[in-house]
């Protein structure tokens, strides 16, 4: 569900070079690296990355590249450890720095450690303050650690940050956005409130299955048996368009 948001973060984070710090705008095994990255090739990336940092062991970027590949691969375990050591450099030692404490962060989310990556993605807030993606993080770890006012103002805040950019490109950031801003408000039993937030989910993204489904949740508990069956209808439609047919390879 994180596929667009993350690949627009990956490609700020691609457009960055060298020349500003002082660098080599193409270190030896970097491009190669971006553009397996770029293409989604995440497996190979992270076997051109390794060579890299097998060749270069004290490289702070090459070390940045391969945790950033494992963790696209989702091999957080594997990714964690060069990530922290990535988020000990500063923009001076190489220009992605400064964004590596944002995907120590998602690994360290994955992992189950929500106090270390809420300190990483604080962190980088810090410096990016309109960095969607590390606002939505914030919100999914302030919701799982109940902490519900924090929440709500994360996810509006990340919702904000979406609202100024390309309402094309970001209508299933904004989407999942809202859908998780209801389940903050269901939560607290405002429920109109939150049966907006679901149904504005639904008309940015109409096969956001999951949803429909809180949709139909929050329908429910205003006793609107009908609409909460329509909507558990939709998404039992969304569901079966997506499985393939029985006997297809």
């Amino acid at each position: 569900m994180r596929q667009l948001r993350t690949l627009v973060a990956l490609a700020a984070v691609l457009g960055l070079s060298g020349a500003a710090t002082g660098q080599p705008a193409v270190p030896p095994g970097l491009e190669g690296v971006r553009a397996l990255l770029k293409a989604a090739q995440y497996p190979e990336a992270a076997e051109a990355a390794r060579a890299w940092a097998a060749d270069r062991p004290d490289d702070l970027r090459a070390a940045f590249y391969l945790g950033l590949a494992l963790h696209k691969s989702k091999r957080h375990g594997e990714a964690v450890l060069l990530l922290e050591r990535a988020s000990g450099a500063s923009a001076r030692d190489f220009p992605e720095a400064a964004h590596a404490p944002h995907y120590l962060g998602w690994c360290r989310y994955y992992l189950g450690d929500l106090a270390g990556a809420r300190s990483a993605f604080e962190r980088h807030a810090g410096s990016f303050p309109d960095y969607d993606d590390t606002q939505y993080a914030l919100g999914l770890i302030a919701y799982e650690e109940d902490r519900l006012p924090e929440a709500e103002s994360r996810f509006r805040r990340a919702l904000s940050i979406l609202s100024a950019g390309d309402a094309a490109v970001n209508a299933k950031e904004r989407a999942k956005n809202q859908a998780r801003l209801g389940d903050v408000l269901l939560r607290r039993d405002r429920l109109a409130e939150a049966e907006g937030c679901y149904r504005e989910a639904v008309r940015l993204w109409p096969t956001h299955g999951e949803a429909w489904s809180k949709l139909a949740r929050v329908l429910d508990r205003q006793g609107r048996a009908a609409e909460a069956d329509a909507a558990r209808a939709e998404q039992a439609r969304i569901r079966e368009r997506s499985q393939p047919a029985e006997g297809a390879p």
